[in-house]
């Protein structure tokens, strides 16, 4: 199937490590919004009750962000990086996966908020919400998670590729 698809190993390989460094990613910010939570309201059942502060975003970038962020990695592994395994060249790539996988779901949330626009009214009014939620996603999204997704992507995209390196050697 990866001959079909015109993949090698190393970019689903890629792809996979992308998709757990957004796992980890996910889990990270979704544990800082809880202990923010806490820290604004203090420790009560209604806080605990209702930690997600109204981030149903955040909460799905947990589900959603992995599966799309194997695909993205996948996909510029397969593009970006040259036959050779270069640690360095894992580092940047690994960042444009995060910051990839970070557009594809603002993209993807647009997309599914601007459904019900699209069946109340004109066309332009759900292109209008598609993209207005997804820039004001991936804006937003990008200022809040790069602190966390830009240091992990990178670590892991230079991880992945010294281990091929280090195999084959």
């Amino acid at each position: 199937m990866t001959s079909y698809l015109g993949v090698s190993r190393r970019d689903v390989g890629a792809g996979l490590a992308a998709g757990g460094s957004a796992f980890l990613g996910a889990v990270l910010i979704n544990l800082w919004n809880f202990v923010q939570t806490f820290r604004a309201r203090g420790f009560n059942s209604a806080s605990i009750a209702e930690y997600r502060r109204g981030s149903e975003i955040i909460f799905l970038g947990g589900i959603f962000a992995p599966i799309i962020a194997v695909f993205v990695g996948t996909v510029v592994w397969r593009v970006l990086m040259p036959d050779e395994p270069n640690p360095l060249y894992g580092a940047i790539a690994g960042v444009v996966s995060a910051f990839g996988t970070l557009f594809v779901f603002a993209a993807s949330i647009g997309f599914v908020f601007s459904l019900s626009e699209f069946s109340a009214g004109p066309f332009i009014g759900a292109i209008f919400e598609f993209l207005f939620l997804t820039v004001l996603i991936a804006v937003f999204g990008g200022l809040i998670t790069a602190p966390v997704v830009t240091p992990l992507g990178a670590f892991v995209g230079y991880g992945y590729e010294r281990y091929i390196v280090e195999s084959q050697g």
